[in-house]
């Protein structure tokens, strides 16, 4: 039965840029259908407004990014107080910012999820939160780096390097990983990969899923 996922701005970005977007929602382990992907109500706005500050020429990647959030579901609509209660605990951690901490707390509605996030400062904190709320993610997180090695294997490294190569600055962990020439070698991106994923996993431990 397929997952709801939740995307974060910053994930939802950089998969459109790597070219990978789809090819990450396919994957076969995270059961995700693109009827139940969930979003947070400001992406569209916020992206729209880089969009505006990028100049006269359009970006092309953020008009795919506005495209693909505008034909997702929204995370969180209704604030009742358990969910107003949780945004103030959230809130009290300086590295959860306003749109993790939402997202976060879309979660107590599903039974079955998945919560897709590009920000690694956040993750390695989430040990902190309350235990209540932090069990309810164990398990159930996935991090870009995660994504990007299941992409190796069921993809190749060539496809995944070649897509990722062009817009390797949007990423720091990435482009650390990757570098710029495609003379890169496979066993030292899947070590740089390994390397980020198991940091997250020692500071926030069965945070993240299985992948």
């Amino acid at each position: 039965m397929a997952k709801v996922c939740f995307l974060d701005n910053d994930i939802t970005y950089k998969l459109v840029a790597f070219q990978l977007f789809d090819e990450a929602i396919a994957i076969s382990d995270l059961q995700i259908d693109k009827t139940n992907l969930r979003v947070l109500p400001t992406a569209k706005r916020v992206f729209q407004g880089k969009q505006k500050k990028s100049g006269t020429s359009p970006d092309p990647v953020l008009a795919e990014v506005i495209e693909l959030v505008s034909s997702c579901a929204y995370a969180i609509s209704d604030l009742d107080d358990a969910v107003t209660e949780e945004l103030t605990q959230l809130k009290q951690f300086q590295d959860i910012h306003v749109g993790e901490a939402a997202l976060i707390v879309a979660t107590r509605s599903q039974t079955d999820f998945l919560l897709l996030s590009g920000d690694k400062n956040c993750m390695t904190q989430l040990a902190a939160i309350p235990e209540q709320i932090y069990k309810r993610l164990c398990g159930r997180v996935i991090c870009l780096e995660q994504i990007i090695l299941k992409l190796i294997v069921v993809k190749g490294f060539v496809f995944v390097r070649d897509r990722v190569l062009p817009m390797v600055s949007c990423d720091k962990s990435i482009q650390i990983c990757f570098g710029f020439s495609s003379s890169v070698r496979e066993e030292n991106v899947i070590a740089g990969l390994n390397s980020y994923i198991n940091e997250i996993r020692q500071q926030a431990p069965n945070l993240l899923a299985d992948l």
